[in-house]
């Protein structure tokens, strides 16, 4: 179980709202997509010439004094510091930032050898002094409030520091300057290796790094191998994206170019550490695109909750996780893995566009193939969801339990003491007394027999919880298309394979979709109620199962609201009932649904029509509510935290209505208010669509 602070989680999630509204102000007349595209495309190219611009680099620094080595490992690396300390009979260290070192496990590896290294970068010397581990990649010790630095600071300097930043920054300026004349070597990092002149782009935000690199004798650079680029206007792109991504900087406040030692020798270390090995992945080989900005953390839900003591090792977030999984280990990764929600915001943050999402659901599948998983697991994707007639029987047995498990307000009932975390911080459904399928069935089969004048044919793919507890939306959607003049059809009442492969069960989740298309009956858009359906029949589907019919239908799935926003607005605006009650909204943009689809904006227009009323946006509307399928069975704590979030965020807008267009977060919210007592309506967006066209919202 994961331990919640709520003062770290308040430090964390103030510090993200700041960081995204700097970030917004400093990539005004950016087109950002542009530059990250043009980013992304230069790592790739250098990525595919890397060894090559690695040649090029060690001849042209060469050429400029400095001694170039490679080090396959972080043990190999560290043996070279090693070395290159006792040469030079170095006793004392000091360090700019460097995550590299950190990964190497540097500073441990020399004072077991007599060496003392000792960090300048304000957070990592923060965190040093506290004999604790970096928090974050760009800001090491954003877990600590001021009161806790000034608290340390007294305690390792035998004197009151009051805790108000100009004392702090003082005390630690004036210790940190004592270091760095004592010190006999230098080591940092490197933003950039550029391949044309040898030199190294460094970039910091204090004047610790020039100090470092230019006052002690000798000057170590510690660097992987990923960040060779071919020329310095290449390094320029990344610094035009990096400090603006990662600290919403227009530019940082030292960016150095050093080509060759400067009073003394220089070493310039480049580590592979199974970087060659990710390289050679062709799933996995953009992560080296990864420029450390840090964006992915700044933005992650989880990582607002949990922070990087929790979320990491060595390196935090979802990032983290795949760096971890080929240079510590899958077993270092598992449970990192794990707490990831999946919800692809921190996609959209990225300078280099890389599908972290997307690839820790690829690592997942290697965990659990070479780790093992949880039994649960097991039962529930290769035995229930892999076969369609088990999963059938499942929910059949399921509806029979209705009477026993369920109460008259729909919910169930509480769960026994044992599984009380799953459901102590929301109700939970209980299953339709019919499916979706048997209830459209029932109304539209006359109707369909009657109606011959329908513009054409729709199919309806409903996904699991619409099927199986919330038939009601189904309903609605299908009421609605059909008063457009659609003849609605619905798709098979399977599950489309889609947690399975979230969870990494890619064989149960190829096994699942192919029987979903075998059953499939194609004729028109099919249009999804459920984002994560969207996904799987749009996107992932065509991966797991290679068929002509995959493609076919991923060309043909669209959102419900993207759907009647694009094709029907004006018709379902005659359609409405006047004289409707205007009723205060907000809307909860589902993950999916806005980081993949981009349908948030035609949902927002569709419920403020339906509601008569522009929408109040909560805050943060795009921020998870915490349900994320089995995340929230894996992570009931961190589920429970993003959801009283969430309500606090509904509560705070004084909304009558949340709206929202995907079930698993209806599920989320919609048993959030009733066990919280929040008075505030939870629907779908198609339900507010049918009921206005009856005048009834």
């Amino acid at each position: 179980m994961k331990k919640i602070n709520p003062v770290l989680k308040k430090i964390l999630q103030d510090f993200s709202q700041s960081y995204q509204f700097k970030r917004q102000s400093v990539l005004r007349g950016y087109d950002f997509e542009e530059l990250r595209t043009a980013l992304a495309e230069l790592k790739d190219k250098a990525l595919d010439h890397n060894e090559n611009l690695l040649a090029s680099f060690e001849h042209k620094a060469r050429a400029h004094g400095s001694n170039v080595w490679r080090a396959r490992d972080g043990a190999e690396a560290n043996d070279l510091i090693l070395k290159i300390c006792r040469d030079h009979s170095i006793k004392k260290m000091v360090k700019g930032k460097s995550m590299v070192s950190e990964e190497t496990g540097l500073n441990g590896f020399l004072a077991g050898r007599g060496i003392e290294a000792r960090e300048t970068d304000l957070g990592e010397w923060i965190v040093q002094l506290a004999a604790e581990a970096p928090t974050h990649m760009v800001m090491p010790a954003i877990h600590l409030t001021r009161h806790d630095v000034a608290v340390l600071f007294s305690e390792k300097t035998g004197k009151q520091v009051p805790e108000d930043i100009p004392s702090l920054v003082r005390n630690a300026r004036s210790e940190m300057r004592k270091e760095i004349f004592a010190a006999q070597a230098g080591l940092t990092g490197a933003n950039a290796l550029i391949a044309e002149n040898g030199a190294i782009m460094l970039i910091t935000n204090e004047g610790n790094g020039r100090l470092v690199t230019t006052v002690p004798p000798v000057h170590i650079v510690l660097a992987s191998i990923e960040k060779v680029l071919p020329a310095v206007d290449d390094a320029l792109l990344v610094l035009k994206l990096l400090p603006r991504n990662a600290t919403g900087q227009t530019i940082t406040s030292y960016v150095s170019f050093i080509a060759g030692p400067h009073q003394g020798p220089q070493y310039i270390i480049l580590l592979d550490n199974h970087r060659s090995d990710m390289l050679a992945d062709p799933t996995f080989r953009e992560v080296l695109r990864c420029i450390k900005c840090s964006a992915c953390l700044n933005v992650c839900p989880v990582y607002q909750i949990i922070g990087g003591e929790e979320y990491s090792h060595i390196y935090m977030g979802g990032i983290g996780t795949l760096f971890t999984a080929w240079i510590h280990g899958l077993k270092k990764s598992k449970e990192l893995a794990r707490v990831c929600l999946r919800c692809h915001r921190c996609e959209e943050y990225c300078p280099t566009k890389i599908r972290i999402a997307d690839l820790i659901t690829a690592l997942a599948e290697r965990i659990k193939n070479e780790t093992g998983t949880a039994m649960w697991k097991r039962f529930a994707f290769d035995g229930v969801m892999a076969s369609p007639g088990i999963q059938q029987a499942a929910f059949k047995a399921a509806r029979k339990a209705r009477k026993v498990i369920g109460r008259k307000d729909g919910f169930s009932r509480k769960l026994p003491a044992w599984m009380k975390k799953y459901d102590r911080f929301r109700a939970l459904p209980a299953p339709a007394a019919k499916p979706f399928s048997r209830v459209f069935k029932k109304e539209f089969a006359p109707l369909a027999a009657a109606e011959k004048s329908a513009k054409r044919t729709v199919t309806i793919f409903g996904g699991c919880l619409i099927e199986h507890f919330y038939p009601e939306i189904g309903m609605a959607a299908a009421r609605v298309l059909s008063k457009l003049g659609y003849d609605v059809k619905v798709g098979p009442s399977l599950c489309c394979g889609f947690p399975a492969s979230n969870a990494g069960f890619g064989k149960a989740s190829g096994e699942a979709f192919a029987a979903l298309l075998k059953k499939l009956k194609v004729e028109g858009p099919v249009i999804t109620l459920c984002p994560t359906c969207t996904t799987m029949l749009a996107r992932r589907g065509r991966e797991v199962v290679d068929s002509e019919k995959a493609r076919d239908l991923a060309g043909r799935a669209i959102p419900f609201s993207r759907f009647i926003f694009e094709n029907e607005l004006g018709n379902l605006t005659s359609l409405m009932k006047s004289g409707r009650q205007k009723q205060k909204a907000t809307y909860h943009d589902s993950c999916h649904h806005k980081n993949l689809w981009k349908a948030e904006k035609a949902s927002r227009k569709l419920v403020e029509l339906a509601l008569q009323s522009e929408i109040l946006d909560m805050e943060e509307p795009d921020k998870c509510c915490g349900f994320a399928g089995s995340f929230s069975l894996d992570n009931p704590e961190i589920s429970a935290a993003l959801l009283a979030d969430k309500l606090a965020a509904i509560e705070k807008t004084g909304a009558e209505v949340v709206a929202m267009d995907c079930p698993g977060c209806l599920l989320q919210i919609r048993g959030g208010c009733h066990r919280s007592g929040l008075r505030v309506r939870a629907v779908h967006t198609a339900e507010l669509l049918e009921r206005s066209i009856r005048g009834q919202v």
